[in-house]
């Protein structure tokens, strides 16, 4: 470890010295001393800034092929990408691939065109964000708002980067100094709970620390017009909510008890996080966006601004690129079958993760009622989120064409084509499981008519949007209280969580399949509220809490680490996953074994380099590998 982090230090100057704001990104040779670069909050907060940008990796598409969804909810049709290979369970690729890999960095010239790595990056801007906080004394002529906005943000910095790497591989040792080359490096591993809970205490401090708002601070009121993205207490505080939720959770409680099962006092503890963020909400800082306006948190072609945010992004990175090339070389090279504008590698959604999408009744497909559920054409009739993130057979895309071409070909047995099956599906670079992610890829927005809409539209995941907080809530309220009861300290109980996101969603007024989510019309009513059935216990609701989760926060990068936490991805139901067979006309729809991966006991963590564990003794490989 005392090697990572000695090559750290010249990477990091590396990297920095190629910013954007590049005289506050000088190193320590240069003609700019610590005292010039940290003396005054300007340039100050443009050292800060830096943490801001090349310093977060991007969710969806920043390394090429890659994004952070590779659970059981997609695969790919490739081998090289990683929505093939943690699937298939080798994550020795980790350390092997850098082009379509969002842990390590692959640093290019120049530096803009650089993917930034979780493992990379994540250690090179917690050293930054030690660096920052070790220069807080030489601030000069500040206010005491100027001192705790650089303080409050560095600390988030450094909380956030612990918790991204830890996510993935566990307990690390809490990097709470600036290292110099003669410190002693031996830094000894913490567990996984210590290193979230760590994460939860600079939370605290930075929360504290932190506006509400940065438009109502001095600062901010003399910068009008570019606070948009800045950390606030709401960012903090919601990341809070997530590493302690994170702590609560089975696999955690495993490590520590040998027992897998939530830890009630932690979930307290994540539930209190999550409803002052709530509270924020109820004061008008945050809002769910209507129904009309969903799509727009993910892709959007009406900015003003030049990036995406909506009242509902709580923290993200802020993206400013647009046009075709974002369809083509970035998010559309993951989600987009080759006919619409890919490259011919795509991650595909499993069935599995189809069929967690109820019915329009509110009903898991399980427990549907007779003909809830069309065993046909099973996308009719669900839940109206399905049609807003995933694109199915049928569906016309492309509006200056009538002929079969403007429609998405999913089919894979009847069709016309010569080999079989539909234009979309996987001979022609396409799905391998009969349906496509459109999250992010809006109506029109494909090579084949290239328009207006092609030139403007922007893409965005969000790293925590408002509705992670009502479901954070939920999840820790139930093991607590139940889904029903109200907590002394609140004023909603669990289901009163839940039912707030879902009552966002409103159902057609009219459904028909073929047309895309863009041009359906809905109605007022809303999606039902949770079910009475599965009221009946907390372990009940509890299912139905995560698969709410897994649903509305689909491929923003959630459902692998949500599966890991729960401790359920030994099971055969998440190893095994599946694809549709279907014919062009609908006459019958079958689910057909696409593979089976490995899940060991080792595969909950992602293995370290070994030339990295083998620095000294107290820096341990994570079991298995």
């Amino acid at each position: 470890m005392d090697r990572i982090i000695k090559y750290l230090l010249p990477v990091f100057l590396l990297v920095m010295s190629t910013g954007c704001e590049d005289y506050l990104e000088r190193t320590p040779d240069s003609d700019l001393s610590d005292e010039q670069v940290f003396g005054s909050y300007r340039n100050f907060q443009g050292y800060i800034d830096g943490l801001y940008g090349y310093g977060l990796v991007k969710y969806v598409s920043g390394h090429w092929t890659a994004s952070m969804d590779f659970g059981d909810d997609v695969y790919n049709n490739k081998t090289f990408p990683v929505s093939f290979n943690i699937p298939t369970g080798n994550y020795w690729w980790i350390w092997s691939n850098t082009d379509h890999n969002p842990f390590v960095n692959q640093i290019k010239e120049p530096i803009a065109n650089s993917q930034w790595g979780i493992w990379d990056q994540g250690l090179i801007n917690i050293r930054r964000a030690n660096h920052a906080l070790e220069n807080l004394d030489k601030l000069t002529n500040n206010t005491q708002e100027e001192y705790n906005l650089l303080k409050g943000q560095a600390l988030f910095f450094r909380a956030w980067n612990h918790f991204e790497i830890a996510k993935f591989w566990g307990g690390l040792p809490y990097i709470d100094k600036y290292l110099e080359p003669s410190d002693d490096m031996r830094l000894e591993r913490l567990s996984y709970k210590e290193t979230l809970l760590r994460v939860a205490n600079d939370l605290t401090e930075a929360a504290a620390l932190l506006p509400v708002d940065w438009d109502q601070t001095e600062q901010g009121a003399n910068a009008p017009g570019t606070n948009t993205g800045r950390i606030t207490k709401g960012a903090a505080l919601a990341l809070k909510s997530r590493a302690l939720l994170y702590a609560a959770s089975p696999l955690t409680t495993r490590m520590e008890t040998g027992v897998a099962e939530y830890d009630q006092d932690l979930c307290e503890e994540a539930a209190k996080a999550a409803y002052e963020v709530l509270k924020l909400a109820d004061q008008g800082i945050y809002s769910l966006v209507p129904w009309s306006d969903y799509s727009y948190m993910f892709a959007d072609s009406r900015s003003t601004t030049g990036v995406i945010w909506s009242d509902e992004t709580i923290f993200a990175k802020m993206i400013t690129a647009k046009g075709g090339g974002q369809v083509t070389n970035g998010i559309g090279r993951v989600h987009n079958s080759q006919r619409f504008g890919g490259n011919g590698v795509v991650t595909s959604p499993t069935v599995n993760f189809i069929n967690l999408y109820e019915t329009a009744t509110g009903y898991a497909i399980k427990d549907a009622p007779d003909g809830d559920y069309d065993k046909v054409v099973p996308w009719r009739h669900r839940d109206p989120r399905m049609l807003k993130t995933i694109l199915v057979d049928g569906v016309k895309w492309v509006s200056t064409k009538n002929d079969e071409s403007a429609y998405v070909q999913l089919y894979n047995a009847g069709g016309s084509s010569a080999s079989g099956i539909g234009l979309d599906r996987e001979a022609s670079g396409g799905s391998v499981t009969g349906y496509l992610i459109r999250k992010y890829i809006p109506y029109k927005v494909n090579t084949i008519e290239k328009g207006s809409d092609w030139n403007n539209f922007r893409f965005m995941c969000p790293y925590i949007r408002l509705a992670e907080m009502y479901l954070n809530y939920a999840e820790a309220v139930n093991e607590v209280y139940g889904p029903t009861t109200v907590p002394g300290w609140a004023d909603r109980s669990a289901v009163d969580a839940i039912n707030t996101i879902r009552r966002r969603v409103k159902l057609p007024a009219n459904e028909d399949v073929t047309l895309p989510a863009e041009l359906m019309e809905y109605s007022d009513e809303s999606f039902p509220d949770v079910q009475s059935i599965y009221l009946t216990s907390k372990e009940v609701f509890r299912d139905r809490i995560r698969n709410e989760r897994s649903v509305e926060l689909a491929f923003e990068g959630h459902r692998f680490c949500d599966m890991r936490r729960w401790y359920l991805c030994s099971s055969r139901d998440y190893r095994v996953r599946y694809a549709a067979s279907f014919d062009k006309q609908h006459t019958y729809y079958r689910e057909e074994v696409l593979f089976e991966g490995p899940f060991d006991e080792k595969h909950y963590w992602f293995p370290f380099r070994r030339t990295d564990v083998q620095q000294y003794e107290g820096f341990q490989q994570n079991p298995g590998w």
